[in-house]
């Protein structure tokens, strides 16, 4: 999915918010999908930027490392893709 053409959603990247929630890192999250944490940043900054509200919010790294999580507007949009999904394949059952 793109907005103002440019990505914005993707499964890669409903993986990685859904990955972000459950390990409440970054890099956890982008390790955890052989990712580079640098991929994984771009990523967030540009779904941030496009979105209405900040999707996943970071704190500053420090002895143990930064935190980062999801926000409601993230979640909210996990599952929107979700939904959006499922009805596009639902379509192409029915047209297929």
């Amino acid at each position: 999915m793109e907005k103002d053409g440019e990505l914005y959603m993707g499964w890669g990247r409903v993986m990685l918010l859904q990955r972000i929630d459950e390990l409440g890192s970054i890099a956890e999250a982008a390790r955890s999908m052989r990712l580079s944490y640098r991929n994984a940043w771009l990523w967030i900054e540009a779904m941030n930027r496009l979105a209405p509200a900040p999707l996943v919010e970071k704190t500053a790294g420090g002895v143990g490392g930064g935190r980062a999580r999801l926000t409601d507007e993230g979640r909210k949009a996990v599952g929107q893709y979700k939904d959006l999904h499922a009805k596009f394949e639902e379509f192409l059952r029915q047209v297929g």
